[in-house]
């Protein structure tokens, strides 16, 4: 019995650190196929994209504000632990903005006029308005995540 509960447990040891891989490096885009993949492949590496040492990133196309702003969530895990960190990218014109740094949820982002609207409590904040430009700071699930402009 001894034998076989130290099996177990170097057996589930080598799986959890064979599924947090940093050279594994798989890349996944969900969504809207076409706009997904087009924002993505002008990232991808770069910017808000990891170009190495990284498990997974998963890209995730949100969708077209009225302002023709493009929306998409961002989430990479690496480390040994699989820590993760998950950014809200800003687009338009096919040109990435910038990005802001959000805590992981539960549920579907909506879009509503020039409004993201996270699955969050509406009292630690849940929406960003865009309706008048990018805010360099946002109230939004009990933290204030500035807008990370970064050069690609």
């Amino acid at each position: 019995m001894r034998i076989l509960v130290i099996f177990l447990l170097t057996s589930i040891s080598i799986h959890v650190l064979a599924e947090c891989d940093d050279n594994a490096q798989n890349r996944i885009v969900t969504g809207d196929s076409p706009n997904g993949v087009r924002l993505y492949a002008s990232i991808k590496g770069k910017g808000p994209s990891w170009a190495s040492e990284f498990h997974q990133e998963e890209f995730t196309y949100i969708g077209k504000l009225q302002n023709n702003l493009e929306v998409a969530v961002i989430f990479t895990s690496w480390g040994a632990a699989c820590r993760g960190t998950t950014r809200l990218l800003l687009f338009r014109d096919n040109k990435y903005l910038g990005n802001y740094s959000i805590n992981p949820f539960d549920g579907m982002i909506k879009l509503r006029d020039n409004k993201i609207v996270f699955p969050y409590s509406k009292d630690t904040g849940n929406k960003i308005d865009l309706s008048k430009g990018i805010p360099e700071e946002v109230w939004l699930d009990g933290e204030l995540p500035g807008f990370g402009k970064s050069e690609l």
